[in-house]
């Protein structure tokens, strides 16, 4: 179990990368995809040992949407097309719950859940770094975007573009500051406090508006409730009580306001337009170039629903769908990029109907509200605080991919094993023990000799 774990490490950690580690076998595959591959045969393995299935909730939903896909398989319009989406389809399925087999009832959980946490906090760190090494005259590599070209970076790791990045982190950004809020077990310490402020730092300065959009709500959702009852209770009982700051709250306060005034005076130096980072939203005077692409795109998809709402074109058939709608016949993976379905929740609608599309959506708030259903059942046992903050990622990754593309998102699908994983845990298997502090360490990848697959937890 021990080189499994380190495999599923390993997709976690690089289920971001865009730009690195990806392969052509006939098609480009990520390091994470292939390495599925391995736990799935692990898999296998477990229920030929244990002679049963571990099906969490949501999965029926899940496996009814790919019979869906199936049936409209037909209607890919190019057959090689349409194969190969439905393929990964079934694949990046059968890895959801391959995790599940392995983990259901494993006390690895709690190390697993930690290691899926700390692998955003090692992507925000290198993006920190893209951040950083430009102020000094350093290009950190992958960087692909500025505002001031060779000074002013734009943080995107290891993905496309920022907004990619974001999209992935912000999975991380949500639990890690859920948990900490609920007092988690598994976020106690120092290290995890700079955690979320790295995380923080890294979702403001990659200047997505996406970005910024979600943190004002997730702020808004966190300090709107307080702040209406304090002003109820002034308004009741006449009464104003003023905060008094501790010293260590002056001295933090002193030093971002230190921070914003010399990044303000550097921006000034470069003779940078701040209103350059409204650029594509149409706000402040500025070009509305990628506002007016986005709506185009998911008027243009949803028109294509119109078309027949209950026949779907099947994952691999939308972009050829929409192609022949405006006469392009698209035979390539270049031109499927061209005309993907948009944004992500349209996608599905056009490749399922609106019939089709209801498993989707029931597994869809199976993973987000009904997640966070769940947890509130079993508060606050330690596994319900972590599917609460899971649950609530996903809802918030769900707000992002309101304004973007691609269903097949590695990380999106392994954000839906560990909500599928951790309820399942939390329902049927025995609560873990909290690590000893001389087996803290002990789920960390070793290379030490092992077999492929060990059955003994």
């Amino acid at each position: 179990m021990k080189l499994v774990h380190w495999v599923f490490g390993v997709c976690l950690f690089t289920s971001s990368c865009d730009v690195i580690l990806n392969f052509n076998l006939g098609g480009s595959f990520r390091l994470a995809q292939v390495l599925m591959f391995f736990i799935c045969l692990a898999a296998v393995a477990r229920i030929v040992q244990d002679g049963r299935i571990l099906w969490p909730r949501g999965a029926s939903a899940l496996a009814l949407w790919v019979v869906v896909q199936l049936i409209f398989l037909p209607l890919a319009g190019v057959w090689s097309i349409g194969l190969m989406f439905f393929s990964l389809l079934v694949f990046t399925v059968v890895g959801v719950l391959a995790v599940v087999q392995l983990y259901g009832q494993s006390d690895m959980i709690e190390p697993l859940v930690k290691m899926y946490l700390l692998s955003f906090v090692a992507v925000a760190a290198y993006g920190l770094i893209q951040f950083i090494t430009p102020l000094f005259g350093v290009v950190a590599p992958f960087t692909a975007q500025f505002y001031v070209n060779g000074k002013l970076a734009r943080i995107n790791a290891f993905s496309f573009e920022p907004s990619y990045f974001v999209t992935y982190m912000i999975l991380g950004w949500i639990m890690v500051i859920d948990l900490r809020i609920s007092k988690a077990r598994i976020v106690e310490g120092r290290f995890w406090k700079w955690a979320a402020i790295a995380l923080t730092a890294a979702m403001f300065f990659s200047t997505s508006k996406g970005a910024w959009g979600v943190m004002l709500v997730e702020v808004a959702f966190r300090f709107g409730g307080p702040v209406l009852r304090y002003l109820k209770r002034i308004a009741y009982s006449g009464k104003v009580l003023i905060w008094i700051p501790s010293s260590r709250g002056v001295a933090a306060g002193v030093v971002l306001i230190a921070f914003a005034f010399a990044g303000s005076l550097y921006l000034h130096k470069l003779s940078f337009d701040p209103a350059s980072f409204l650029s594509g939203t149409g706000l402040a005077g500025s070009a509305s170039h990628s506002l007016d692409t986005r709506v185009g795109d998911g008027l243009d998809t949803f028109h294509a629903f119109l078309d027949a709402p209950l026949i779907g074109r099947s994952v691999g058939g939308v972009a050829v769908y929409r192609a022949h709608r405006e006469g392009v016949k698209v035979t390539t993976m270049a031109e499927v990029r061209t005309f993907w379905g948009f944004p992500v929740i349209f996608d599905v609608l056009l490749a399922s109907g609106a019939i089709g599309v209801i498993p989707f959506l029931v597994f869809l708030y199976t993973t987000s509200f009904g997640a966070m259903r769940m947890a509130t059942r079993y508060w606050p046992e330690e596994r319900a605080k972590w599917l609460r903050a899971m649950g609530r990622a996903m809802i918030f990754e769900w707000l992002l991919l309101a304004a973007d593309q691609n269903l097949f998102r590695i990380y999106l699908w392994f954000h839906f094993t560990m909500v599928l994983l951790v309820a399942y845990h939390l329902e049927f298997a025995p609560a873990p023990q909290p690590l000893p502090e001389t087996a803290k360490q002990s789920y960390l990848p070793t290379f030490e000799a092992s077999p492929l697959y060990d059955a003994t937890p």
